[in-house]
């Protein structure tokens, strides 16, 4: 056999490789996205936790200005309800972190999507190359 036929073979074989590594990139960066996705869903379930519980809150105010009895424990109510404040923000703020790194790993994923599809291009045009560089000695 000789080298061009050689060269011909090797360069298809790692076109092939190449391309089956550009299909498993490709769906890690599916997957990345997918993860993307649910991190917006959660952030965005986040802050409507918060404005829901802002609303509440407004509710709530406005009973405690009722009689004495019933206002004490609308006061009391609203302290309760102010408590969970700082958890709503501190699970937004854990969520927005989440979807900064899925965001981060999109990125990455496609970096390398693109890396491993120019290298299965240079492959196939390198076997294209060889092959007619075989036609063209027969």
């Amino acid at each position: 056999m000789s080298d061009a036929k050689r060269n011909a073979e090797l360069w298809r074989l790692l076109a092939r490789v190449r391309g089956l590594r550009v299909e498993r990139r490709r769906r890690t960066l599916n997957a990345a996205r997918e993860v993307l996705h649910q991190a917006n869903a959660r952030v965005e379930q986040r802050r409507e936790a918060i404005r829901s519980h802002d609303a509440q809150r407004a509710s709530i105010l406005q009973s405690c200005g009722h009689d004495q009895r019933a206002g004490r424990l609308w006061r009391e109510a609203l302290r309760w309800h102010d408590g969970r404040t700082p958890e709503l923000h501190r699970a937004l703020a854990l969520a927005i972190r989440e979807q900064s790194g899925a965001a981060d790993g999109v990125a990455k994923a496609s970096a390398q999507l693109q890396r491993e599809t120019i290298g299965r291009d240079d492959a196939v045009e390198r076997a294209r190359r060889f092959k007619a560089a075989l036609k063209d000695r027969d």
